[in-house]
């Protein structure tokens, strides 16, 4: 019984060690994949819908073939989930996950505030269909001539002589998005959630997001004419929704405390 000792107390040590693991990596304080999904969905599609980025989707899929405008539009958006990735990995390397879901947490909560901001700042009639609208188009340039009742209305064309090839369409979709949509707040939300969360799920939901959130900009194009939806609303739901993102954050920092 002397000599079993040490060995019982060792196996012992290894159940509890293997036990506790278990429990760290799929216990409730960890998020699982599904989870992770669907939260990387729900945070870029609220920080992108109705963003500048999303009306120049819109802008150039009312002037241009639409499947053209999608694709360029995609691609764009897919290399700036790409990019964010790469970031988020390199930044999880340098940090514990406690640390990286404090500053996740920390972000969206100054993006709470920025969206808390402007619903309060935002004229009650305002309409967050013709600001986004006006805001894209003082950064897109169609080039080709166009005027502003061209740009508005899905009835007005170019005639056929005047109409680019679609790899210029492309090119043009391609490079317009890709810069609205750098330096903006879903890059650094992006960045965030890919350093502190499985790099996997939220480059998927990240993907997916932008895929139907493309798609839906060029499905607008003619839904949305003449249609007012308030700005004040649309900011007020995404101050609820980061704030909401914040802490969940902050709740996945606390299951990692011990890891640190």
């Amino acid at each position: 019984h002397e000599s079993g000792g040490p060995l019982h107390s060792s196996r012992a040590s290894c159940c509890r060690n293997a036990m506790t693991m278990t429990s760290s990596s799929s216990g409730t304080g960890s998020a699982s994949s599904l989870e992770v999904f669907c939260r990387s969905v729900a945070l870029v599609g609220v920080a992108e819908l109705f963003d500048k980025t999303w009306f120049m989707g819109l802008l150039l899929a009312l002037r241009y073939r639409a499947s053209t405008v999608f694709a360029g539009s995609v691609l764009a958006l897919l290399l700036h989930t790409v990019l964010a990735a790469a970031l988020g990995y390199a930044f999880a390397k340098l940090l514990s996950p406690f640390w990286l879901n404090i500053i996740a947490a920390a972000f969206f909560g100054v993006f709470t505030l920025l969206y808390a901001k402007d619903c309060y700042m935002d004229d009650p009639q305002g309409d967050a269909v013709e600001e986004g609208r006006k805001e894209a188009e003082a950064d897109v340039d169609l080039g080709d001539g166009s005027d502003s009742e061209a740009s508005t209305n899905p009835k007005a064309s170019l005639t056929e002589k005047d109409q680019p090839s679609e790899l210029m369409v492309f090119s043009k979709s391609f490079m317009a998005v890709f810069i609205a949509e750098w330096g903006d707040r879903t890059q650094i939300a992006m960045i965030g959630q890919h350093a502190s969360q499985p790099l996997i799920p939220v480059f998927l939901g990240s993907a997916v997001a932008f895929t139907l959130l493309s798609f839906s900009a060029v499905a607008a194009a003619t839904l949305l004419a003449g249609q007012k939806i308030s700005s004040r609303l649309i900011h007020g739901l995404s101050a609820v929704c980061f704030l909401v993102f914040a802490l969940l954050a902050i709740r996945d920092a606390l299951a990692h405390k011990d890891d640190q």
